[in-house]
């Protein structure tokens, strides 16, 4: 004879189980590989949606990898404003604007590129402002 106990079912007794019968079994292990959990209660089997499980915080090697996307993301918006400017000042012939935007996206891309170097990385990152763009 078979038996169930909160969480499972055996062909041998378990701790505080009951005596099923071979169709409830086979019901109680079907029912388990659809995801539901076996459940005792006031002497009678069931079936219960088993919970979600909890979701865990992100480790730091996942805050890691997900900073370092997030900072290489924003380096190539960076290397996309500045390779203009840089031109321009390559050139010989950046205005006052440009030259000033272009020290201002130098030093956010640098700036970016330190965020390993900061106190609390990789929980806690603070991400330097974008500078404006309008040059």
């Amino acid at each position: 004879m078979p038996y169930a106990a909160n969480g499972g079912v055996s062909s041998d007794p378990l701790p505080d189980s009951i005596q099923i019968t071979t169709e409830q079994y086979r019901e109680a292990i079907a029912g388990m590989c659809d995801g539901l959990t076996v459940s005792i209660k006031d002497g009678a089997l069931s079936l219960v949606s088993s919970a979600a499980p909890e979701k865990l915080p992100p480790t730091d090697d996942e805050l890691r990898v997900a900073a370092l996307a997030r900072r290489d993301q924003l380096l190539a918006v960076a290397a996309l404003r500045i390779a203009p400017l840089q031109d321009a000042a390559d050139l010989g012939t950046p205005t006052e604007t440009e030259a000033e935007a272009l020290i201002a996206w130098k030093q956010y891309r640098v700036d970016l590129n330190r965020i390993e170097q900061q106190d609390g990385y990789p929980a806690e990152v603070i991400w330097p402002s974008m500078p404006d763009s309008s040059a």
